[in-house]
């Protein structure tokens, strides 16, 4: 009925970063995987929603279990120990993202955000609601004349993201939601301060101050809520930007390197190919190529 694989590389593609009014989304990844193997416990440090299409599996987050078959929705929360595991013809759509801060709306983000965390971890009967039929309207279908185009992808997806809170159970609008934590708020001024000056040092310090909050401080705030630290934050940022300029742009990668905030090419290459596992003039010539395919 799909195209699993090429729908995922066109997603991947087309709705990366997700503008919107008030409420703006950047996108890790998404996934449309048939069969999926089971993985290892692990943490993330932004959200992840899962749709199970088909086959049978078991997910845990922290100490508890839930059982997966056709029709679950569930959510995977930043720091959160999880796992999938005894899955059978297990077919999954995911994906990972962060709310953005909007200047014109800043507290929208973090609304959201808590909306989410309000949310149940799991669900059933998801699969005819109108979340999953915006997302599997996505997705690429065996008959290639029957899917849409991709310029609908974008605002499709906006939509989706956006709608995540009422498919795990928020009741009223996260919009009108009351603000719980300063935490949350600055973790996005961190997180949108070190974007802005990538191609600086961009010291824990320097952060700290612009914060007014005390180095010691803004180290435990991100231990503690999105079990990563400054150093890595930074760094993940910086592969981040660099991934999209060489997505999106012909410039050199000596200037990707600078604009990043990279002390070199050598060194921009080597810890590119170590997160990526693979080299930057390659992944853009992979890329490209993959993009050809769908055009």
């Amino acid at each position: 009925m799909y195209h699993w694989s090429k729908s995922e590389e066109r997603l991947n593609r087309y709705a990366g970063r997700l503008e919107g009014e008030s409420l703006s989304f950047l996108v890790h990844y998404w996934g449309t995987v048939r069969h999926l193997t089971a993985n290892s416990i692990h943490r993330h440090s932004f959200y992840e929603i899962c749709y199970v299409d088909g086959g049978t599996g078991v997910y845990t987050d922290e100490n508890q279990t839930y059982p997966l078959y056709e029709g679950v929705a569930f959510c995977t929360r930043p720091g959160r120990l999880h796992q999938i595991k005894d899955v059978h013809d297990l077919n999954l759509l995911f994906v990972a993202f962060e709310a953005m801060e909007k200047p014109s709306a800043p507290d929208v983000s973090v609304k959201y955000m808590e909306a989410l965390d309000r949310c149940a971890v799991w669900t059933e009967h998801a699969g005819e609601s109108p979340a999953t039929q915006i997302w599997k309207s996505m997705l690429i279908r065996s008959e290639s004349d029957d899917s849409l185009p991709s310029s609908l992808l974008p605002k499709l997806a906006h939509v989706l993201l956006q709608s995540f809170p009422g498919l795990l159970g928020a009741s009223g609008s996260f919009e009108s939601a009351p603000l719980l934590s300063s935490t949350l708020q600055l973790i996005q001024k961190a997180k949108l301060y070190i974007r802005d000056n990538l191609s600086g040092p961009v010291s824990l310090p320097e952060v700290a101050a612009y914060l007014n909050v005390s180095e010691r401080q803004l180290s435990r705030l991100f231990a503690e809520s999105i079990h990563e630290s400054f150093t890595s934050m930074v760094r993940t940022e910086r592969i981040r930007a660099a991934e999209l300029m060489l997505q999106h742009t012909q410039e050199p990668i000596k200037v990707i390197a600078e604009r990043t905030g990279f002390s070199s090419v050598h060194y921009f290459t080597r810890l590119f190919t170590k997160f990526k596992g693979i080299p930057p003039a390659a992944y853009r010539a992979k890329w490209a190529l993959e993009a050809d395919r769908q055009e």
